[in-house]
This record gives structure tokens, C-alpha cells and sequence, in this order.
């Protein structure tokens, strides 16, 4: 564990504390999508993707700013992306010095140990790739490693980006802290406090035993998280999302293989074909 003091505040940083808070919001994202939901998601959109010891976690806010968490069993990298300031606007990197990987956004954490370079490696494949050069798209980073912590997050700490990474060093009661907007989290405790503290305590529970190695739901907590059992088709969605990230249905069913997208997608404003993603998890 690490703290360091911050304009933005105290903050305190732990690597088992950071990848349990980063499953949480993961499985509130997941339910948010169904009726007995929790209110006030901390992250509206995330994705997952590995495990406990070694994974990433990718917090979109849909409007084309990112959070980016990666570890492994040596420690944590952070890095975080706001519209308009990227590595070329803001870690001056030269248009020509883009390589479309690692070294693009190397200068968000500077001082990063080697032991760090798989976690690294690995939120850098969760960036989005810039339309202009081909740039992987970050702005501002850290990096935990033991007892010790580094990045821009603390040597900018006004760049653009920085109020994305600081939440993680400012956990509450396990979990990331609704900081994007003020009166929803408001909103958000009055309703842990009188209608969905049964949620959250499966939630927890749950998380908890993910943390010690794969899990299933027991049949009762599925009764509460679904009074009114899911179409087909909602199941599905579920049950894949959630084993992405280790926690089944209880007996742990075979799933039937995802199919791959429809190729070309069409844009529904514009009836014209999409560009494909440029996400290599997408």
C-alpha cells in the first residue's frame, strides 16, 4: 500500500484493493443492463478481460474519454484518456515518433520498472487508436509497483485526464467512488441505504469469493438479483459477460459460442457502413 498526498486529495493506492474495486464496478455494469438493478453504476460502460492476477479493465464513458487499469501479480498501471489530449497534445510525442503501440504513450508513466512492462503492454492493447496518426490515445498515467508509485498523475497533476486515475486511489468501502457527478452519488447512498443494500451485498459477496478463485452464484442470490427471470436472451447476455470475469451461474452451464459481428455494421443514423473497431479486444 501506498499514499500520497495530492491537490485532488489524499490518495491511497493498493494493488488487491484496486483490482477488487475494478470487478465490482465490472458486475455493476453487467446488472445495471436489467430491472432490480443498482442505481447509479459507477462506471456506465466497462469491459473485462483476464483475471485476477493478471488482467485489464477499460471504464468508457461513452463519450469517447477512457480509464484503462491493467496488473499483474507485480503491481498496477493506470492510464487515462480525455478528448483532444492524447500523447501527440499532451506527452509531446512527434507525429513522426507514432509507432501504433507502447512507445506511443510511454511518457504518461515515466520512472515505470520493468517489472511493470507486462501490465503496461497490456492496458496499452485496451487503448483506443487515433484517426489522425494512428497514435495509441493516452494522456496522463501511474503506476504501483510495491511500496512504491509513479507517473504523471503526479508529476502533472492538473493534465487533462488526471480526475479519471485519481478515484483509484480513493476507494470506499472496497469500491470506486462515483465521482463524476456529485448528486448521483448523492442519490447513489440514499438508495444503497433504502432499496438496494440487498444488491450490493451480493455484489460484494460474490466479488469477495472471485477474489479467492472462480465462483458461481447460488441459486438464491440469483432469485434476488432476477425476481422475474430473464428472457433468453438477457441470460445470455449475462451469464457471458459475468464468466468473462470468472463468476457463473450456478452449476457453472456450457454456454453456446458468441457469434462473430456482422461484418460490414451499419450505422442506424446513417445507413452507411461503420469503420471496424480499432480496439484489438473489439
Amino acid at each position: 500500500m501506498v499514499v500520497r498526498n495530492h491537490p485532488r486529495g489524499r490518495l491511497v493506492f493498493d494493488r488487491d484493493a484496486i483490482v477488487r474495486a475494478a470487478l465490482r464496478a465490472y458486475v455493476e455494469a453487467v446488472l445495471k443492463k436489467f430491472a432490480n438493478r443498482p442505481a447509479y453504476p459507477v462506471c456506465s460502460d466497462s469491459d473485462w478481460t483476464g483475471d485476477i492476477q493478471r488482467g485489464t479493465f477499460f471504464d468508457d464513458d461513452g463519450c469517447g474519454a477512457y480509464a484503462v487499469l491493467a496488473w499483474t501479480e507485480a503491481g498496477v498501471v493506470g492510464l487515462a484518456y480525455e478528448l483532444g489530449f492524447g500523447p501527440i497534445e499532451q506527452l509531446g510525442l512527434s507525429v513522426d515518433a507514432v509507432t501504433g503501440g507502447p512507445d506511443d504513450v510511454r511518457g504518461a508513466v515515466p520512472g515505470l520498472p520493468a517489472e511493470l512492462e507486462p501490465a503496461f503492454v497490456r492496458a496499452v492493447g485496451m487503448l483506443g487508436v487515433g484517426p489522425e496518426h494512428g497514435q495509441r490515445d493516452a494522456g496522463v498515467g501511474f503506476w504501483l509497483y510495491g511500496d512504491r508509485v509513479g507517473g504523471t498523475l503526479f508529476d502533472k497533476p492538473t493534465a487533462a485526464g488526471v480526475r479519471r486515475l485519481v478515484p483509484w486511489g480513493q476507494l470506499q468501502n472496497g469500491q470506486l467512488p462515483l465521482w463524476w457527478n456529485r448528486d448521483f452519488a448523492a442519490f447513489r447512498e440514499e438508495r444503497v441505504r433504502n432499496r438496494d443494500a440487498p444488491i450490493h451485498a451480493i455484489i460484494d459477496a460474490v466479488v469477495d469469493r472471485r477474489m479467492q478463485g472462480p465462483t458461481e452464484f447460488t441459486p438464491d442470490e440469483i432469485a434476488t438479483l432476477f425476481p422475474k427471470p430473464l428472457g433468453p436472451g438477457d441470460l445470455l447476455f449475462a451469464q457471458r459477460r459475468l464468466q468473462e470475469a470468472g463468476i457463473t451461474w450456478p452449476g457453472s452451464p456450457e454456454l453456446p459460442p458468441e457469434p462473430p459481428p456482422r461484418e460490414p455494421r451499419i450505422n442506424p443514423f446513417t445507413g452507411k457502413p461503420m469503420p471496424k473497431p480499432t480496439r484489438p479486444d473489439k
